[in-house]
Formats: C-alpha cells, structure tokens, sequence
C-alpha cells in the first residue's frame, strides 16, 4: 500500500481518513466449526423446528415489505440447490435467494468441498427458514477491508436490505482507529435509516481466533465488528440441541466453540449500557474477578444470545453439523426481520438500531443465563482470562437468549 500520505491543508478538517493506504486489512476468524451429522457427537441437533419450539416461534411468515441480507467474504460461495434441499428436508416454503451481490453463487464449489460454503450455506438457510418469504439478499464482498467496504456500499444503496447478519470477525486492535470509526459513522446512518445490523460476536471467547492454536497468544483481544456500538453483537448458547437449560456455548463443556464477549479497547461504553455494566461488575464474587488487561470502560459485547451448537446445515448434498456465533446472528436477524414484517404491515416503521430498546427492555425479552466462563477457544486452548456469566447482562451472552414471544411482543409494539 503506501508508508505515508497527505492532504491539502484546506482539506484536513472534512477527511477522516484515506483508505487503502496506510492500512493494513484485519484478519478474519477461520471458518466455523462442521462435521458430518452422521459422525457427530453424541450431542443433539438444532433444526428450524427445534429453534421454533424452544423459543416460542409460531410463525415464520414474513413479507415483501421488508428486507433481509447476509453479509459474506472469505471466498464463501453459496449453494442455491443446498437451499433448496434443505428446504425440501426440514419441511419449509420453497425459496430462493432473491438478490446476490458480488457473485459466489456455486452448486459445484459446494459440492466440491464444504469448506467453501460451510459459513454462506448455514447463513443462507436458517436466516431464511427463521424469516420465510421475506426477500433476501447474498451480498459477498470480497475487498481486504471487506467490512468497511460493505458497510459504504450498503449506505450508499437506494434501498439498503432492513435487517443484516454479519457472521464474521477480525481482531479489533488489528484495526486503524479510523477505519472503525468510519464503519461506525455508516453504521449510525443506517440505524436511523430503519436498518439493523446484527454480528456474531465470536467464537473463540475473550481471546479470539488468534489463540486458538496458540496459548500464547492469550488475553483480552475483543471482535470487531461486534464490539461497534451500533450493531446489536450476538453471542451463543448451548442446550437447546438436547432441549435441556441454557448455559453459554462453552468448548470445554461439549460446546465446540467458546461464545465470544468482551470490552472494547477502542469504543467506549455507551449510555444505554453503563448502568448495566457497572451491575454485572458489583455482582461479581472474589472467585469470579476477571484477570486484569480489559478494557474496563469499553463497549460491553454481546448485546444478547442464541443456540449456537450443532446446527443441520446442507453442504452438497449433504448434512453437517455446524457450530458458531455464526448460527446465532443469522437465527436473531430472521426473528428480527418477522418482527419488521409485522410492523411495516401495520403501517410503522423499520426498528433499526435495536439496542436502546434491548436494553430498556432487558430480562423481560430474554432467558438469563446464568452458568459459564468464556476463558476458551474454539479448541482445547484455556487461557487465563475469560469473565463469568451473572445473573442479567454478562460479556458470555448478553441479556440471555432470545424469548421471541416477549421480544415480538415488545418490538412490534415501540
């Protein structure tokens, strides 16, 4: 790129910073974690019919009035006959895919290997078959700043997609300050557009994809973009797969990934959450204070949480089990987009950014919970660090799972 570059002086004070530059592109976190179900564990499954009885969906009916998009990168392709396959499967309405944006759309790169369609497939097919009949758009991006990039483009949109899933993260202290600030900026925008932006918050708890093959890369290393304080961040659960209690999706207890959470290092806590954190501190036990090297002023992450183990997802033909964050934003954005749904058919307007009404609302549209230490990764590397779940808003899960009947019921009605 460049070691250096500069402005006309008359130009400083409107130019927050030139692009493709100086920068260095983050890193992005592998993909998710999958196996064939038929060599899975001895664990559950999570199937559309699943997440519904759980967590009290009775419709998935959707419209056209609204919009839904996933956000993809990493060469991920898609595969339109898998959708269709796995709609066949579990039962669900014939759909397809109705806009892709920037290409990645194979039947042959999925059949070729699963790799190449684990993330973009799980994402397609659940945010899909939780918001039925609602359009949707595959918007791959495949620029070094992919987020940033994304984030122009969709702003830039004569009729951006109103609920966004972004089942995708870097290191958060990888990035120029600049850069996230700029996302913030766009993000800003869109939210008072009606446009909400969900991210998966990680899977590799405090410490992020880096030490997830080596201990030594440990410590607090929170997940951009889920640590914005304009998206809603999406943390995972394990339990529902075997329809038992809820606890944070945790490697060392089954859970193949470690929910990710955390401070920001760059973003300060916003108002709607100070009060918040500052309770999950005072609830903490001696035994239960975090190491120190946290950000202890930052931007709290998730907001909130969904299953996030053993999701059936259809890669070329065949059925994997997948497990991430990267299942839970796309499930809360389809539950949001229903929500939308009902809305603009009732003649108001798109929710937008969410968390001023998460967390005014809290426990009453959630299940807390209440068991878990995100010290983990997606591996068998445990570091030293990590914080502990608490009654209320906790940096594993946030305000808890999704409890869709009292989180629909709340949202259509602001």
């Amino acid at each position: 790129r460049a070691l250096e570059y500069s402005l006309p002086l008359v130009l400083v004070g409107h130019v927050a910073a030139v692009f493709n530059t100086v920068q260095l592109p983050p890193r992005l976190a592998p993909k998710p974690k999958l196996m064939l179900k038929d060599s899975a564990a001895k664990a559950g499954s999570i199937t559309p019919a699943l997440l519904n009885s759980y967590y009290g969906v009775t419709s998935n009916t959707g419209n056209s009035l609204g919009s839904q998009a996933v956000f993809e990168s990493l060469g991920q392709y898609y595969s339109p006959s898998d959708l269709a396959l796995f709609q066949e499967n579990y039962n669900l309405p014939s759909d397809s895919v109705d806009a892709v944006v920037g290409g990645y759309e194979s039947d042959e790169a999925c059949a070729t290997d699963a790799n190449n369609c684990v993330e973009a497939n799980l994402d397609v097919q659940y945010m899909m078959a939780m918001s039925q009949l609602t359009p949707t758009t595959y918007w791959y991006e495949g620029a070094s700043d992919s987020f940033l990039a994304w984030i122009q483009a969709v702003a830039d949109s004569s009729s951006p997609p109103l609920v966004n899933s972004i089942s995708y993260g870097s290191i958060e202290t990888e990035l120029p300050k600049s850069f996230a600030k700029s996302f913030n900026t766009e993000a800003m925008k869109l939210g008072v557009q009606g446009v909400t932006i969900l991210v998966s918050s990680g899977d590799d708890g405090v410490a992020n994809f880096q030490a997830r093959s080596n201990p030594r890369k440990c410590g607090y290393n929170p997940s951009f973009p889920a640590t914005s304080p304009y998206v809603t961040a999406v943390g995972a659960t394990q339990g529902p797969e075997s329809n038992v209690t809820e606890t944070a999706c945790l490697s060392n207890t089954g859970g193949v990934i470690t929910t990710g959470g955390g401070f920001s290092s760059i973003f300060s806590a916003p108002s709607y959450q100070t009060e918040t954190i500052a309770t999950y501190f005072a609830s903490l036990s001696t035994s239960e204070t975090p190491s120190s090297g946290y950000a202890s002023g930052g931007r709290g992450y998730p907001d909130i949480a969904m299953a996030g183990l053993n999701y059936e997802v259809v890669v070329g033909g065949k059925t994997y089990q997948v497990s991430g964050t990267s299942a839970s934003a796309p499930v809360v954005a389809g539950m949001v987009a229903l929500v939308n749904a009902d809305r603009l058919k009732a003649g108001k307007s798109p929710l937008g950014f969410l968390n001023q009404a998460i967390y005014s609302s809290g426990l009453s549209i959630t299940n807390d919970v209440l068991s878990g230490e995100n010290n983990c990764c997606a591996s068998l590397v445990c570091c030293d660090e990590g914080f502990y779940a608490a009654k209320g808003w906790d940096p594993l899960t946030g305000f808890g799972s999704v409890n869709y009947s009292s989180f629909y019921k709340t949202l259509v009605n602001l």
